[in-house]
């Protein structure tokens, strides 16, 4: 059963591959087309891409578990390797943009009429806490990535290390016992 699911996942593992890559990169280049053209010395603007990348967070998060799950059922070392680096500097990411976009907010607040402030606190309590969030879990993401290639790693060890073939020999050490020939007869080539 484990092997015929293992042949299913390594038969569809390129065109999943491709699936999550265009879910997970697809759903972060739409923003950053539509945040065109960019402004990044404007506040405003930066505070907008990265409230509209928190709600990209829940499909990032999405593909990086399909991803681990396929990589794991196809027995995809690279693969999981490579999802491990990718999580971890989406992690580091998330987390730099949450530091960003806090500051970006206190700067902001001064304009901000006062009649509005706690719904402009509520709103950046949530997007902060959905940074946050999206970078821890893609740490954690990260550590199930290298725990399962070191897993696979062991067993793909395991399963290499075979007993030695070689026939026990027990006699008298330095002295060679002759061997019994058999006695095959060859038959004869035919003379024309």
């Amino acid at each position: 059963m484990l092997s015929t699911a293992t042949d299913a996942a390594r038969r569809l593992r390129l065109p999943a591959y491709i699936v999550l890559g265009y879910m997970t990169i697809g759903s972060v280049l739409d923003i950053l087309i539509s945040a065109q053209p960019a402004i990044i010395h404007d506040l405003r603007w930066r505070l907008g891409v990265s409230t509209l990348l928190t709600g990209a967070s829940g499909t990032e998060l999405l593909g990086a578990v399909l991803f681990l799950a396929l990589a794991l059922l196809a027995a995809d070392e690279v693969a999981l390797w490579v999802g491990f680096a990718l999580s971890l500097l989406i992690g580091l990411g998330y987390l730099v943009a949450s530091g960003i976009f806090t500051l970006d907010s206190l700067q902001m607040r001064g304009q901000i009429k006062p009649d509005m402030v706690d719904r402009f606190n509520l709103g950046l309590g949530w997007t902060l806490f959905r940074l946050v969030f999206t970078g821890l879990v893609f740490f954690v993401i990260s550590g199930a990535f290298i725990r399962a290639a070191r897993n696979l790693r062991r067993v793909a060890d395991r399963v290499s290390i075979k007993p030695s073939a070689t026939p026990l020999v027990v006699g008298t050490p330095g002295v060679a016992t002759p061997m019994p020939r058999p006695n095959i007869e060859r038959p004869k080539a035919p003379t024309a």
